[in-house]
Order: structure tokens, then sequence, then C-alpha cells
């Protein structure tokens, strides 16, 4: 049934509403960042305050925090690589075996998602300290793969469960082993939802900052850590600060909008198999 007119304004309406919700803090960062220091450093700019690139040249003339950039960049492409890699057999054999101890299993995987990063962050601290992983990139990256592993494996396990049985077992009638049958038949089909997944763990090891911040911060900065060098006790750089926060933003928009058809594909996999 086609919705009338006052259903489709009210529609419109709740989504400009969304949409002007979720932009505000970004353009309110990006005004902040294109004002002049001594504008922008009560966080109030005028609201037709001229356009002024000084805090984005501080940001990119700033060497550590260009480093850190980098640092989160192989953090989080290494990490993700990882996680994929380790989380795309468990997903598949999960979804499509039925074998003893699986809830079990999964229960488990899921159970690691449940706890605070606080909480878990002081024994990892003593162990990376005990075997001299702390403050190094090698450490995080192990941290990241454990902290998003859980959610990697659900994610692959959704897409994987809404695979055509039939396709899979006629892969096995034809001599096809599990090897196979996941990297030629499986895969190719939830290319969408690895692809999905692979961003949101990306994004998800870009923006971390609490294990980020507790096991690293000395010799291994990453973007959100770095951003904190803004911030002193009794004073706040506020146009770098934005200029640092709209930077750091930035790459994921950028991604995500490259990736914007692939992603909305895979997170609507499941919905659209239903």
């Amino acid at each position: 049934m086609r919705p009338n007119r006052k259903t489709e304004l009210a529609r419109t309406l709740v989504l400009i509403a969304f949409c002007c919700v979720w932009a505000a803090p970004l353009v309110y960062i990006l005004r902040v960042a294109l004002t002049s220091p001594l504008e922008g450093q009560a966080g109030t700019p005028p609201l037709f305050a001229a356009i002024d690139f000084q805090n984005m040249q501080a940001v990119f003339a700033n060497g550590e925090f260009i480093r850190a950039l980098l640092n989160s960049l192989v953090i989080g492409t290494v990490s993700t690589a990882l996680i994929i890699v380790i989380s795309v057999p468990a997903a598949f054999i999960c979804a499509t075996r039925e074998f003893k101890g699986r809830e079990s299993i999964e229960a488990w995987i899921l159970s690691t998602r449940m706890m605070p990063a606080f909480v878990v962050v002081l024994p990892y601290f003593i162990l990376f300290r005990s075997v001299g992983l702390l403050d190094t990139v090698t450490g995080l990256v192990i941290m990241h793969v454990i902290v998003s592993l859980a959610l990697a494996f659900f994610m692959l396990r959704s897409f994987f469960g809404e695979l055509p049985r039939d396709i899979l077992e006629a892969a096995y009638m034809e001599g096809a082993g599990a090897y196979r049958t996941l990297f030629s038949v499986a895969l190719p089909q939830v290319r969408a939802g690895l692809t999905a997944t692979a961003i949101l763990v990306f994004v998800f090891s870009w923006n971390e900052l609490a294990f980020a911040f507790t096991l690293a911060g000395g010799a291994v900065k990453t973007g959100p850590v770095a951003i904190l060098a803004f911030m002193g006790f009794q004073n706040v750089q506020i146009g770098p600060l934005m200029a640092a926060a709209t930077v750091l933003v930035l790459p994921i928009a950028i991604l995500l909008i490259a990736a914007q058809k692939s992603l909305v594909r895979g997170l609507s996999f499941g919905a659209i198999k239903g």
C-alpha cells in the first residue's frame, strides 16, 4: 500500500532530524577546526567567521601526531587481516556444522564482548609487561585481535548461516572438501558481508582508545591517544584539538563513503535472505 503524503512527510522529517543529530557534532568540530586559533580558542567561533587553515597546518606539521596516525593505520590493517583469517573458518564451521559443544564455544566467544575494557585491561597489562609486549605495535595488534574477534565471528557466522544448505551439500557431494567448499563456494557468496565485517573491525581498531592508552602511549601512540596531547591540565588547545579530530575522522569517513554500497549490502545480507 502506497503511503499518503502525511506519512511520507513525517518519515522525511524523522530522517532529517536523525541526520541533523548525527551530523551536528561533526559540523561543530569541522567549523572550529577551520577557524583562526584566536576566534576558536573559546570553542564558540562566530557563525560567519572566515575560513582559516592555521589549525590544520599546525596538526599536519606535528610529526608526533602524524606518526600516531601511521601507527593506527598499521595496527588497524594488520589486526583486521588477522581477525578475518582467524574468524572466517571458525564462523564457517559453527554456521554449517552440527557438533557437540558448539553452543558452549559460541557462548564463550560472546562472553568476551560482555566485560568492560577497563576490567580486562589490568591482567593484560601485567601479562604484556612480563613478556615485553607493553608499548609495542605487536602488543596492540594482539589486543585488538582479542577484542574484535567476537564481533567478526558473529557477523560472519550470520552471513554463512544464511547460505542455502543445498549449495553446500551439493559441493560436498561433488567431492569438494571443507577447504574448497569454503573458499570456492561459500566465500564468494558472502563477499559483501566479508567486506562489511572487515570495514567495521578496522573502524573499531582505528577508534580504540582504552587499550591503546593503557598498554601503550610512550613509544607507540595511536591517533586517539595522540589527540589527548592537545588537552593539558590547565589549557586545552581547542582549535588544534578539533583540527586533529577532523584529521582522525577523515580517513574513516572516506573509507565508509567509498565502501558504502558494499557495507550496506553486507549488513543487510541476513535481512534480505530472511
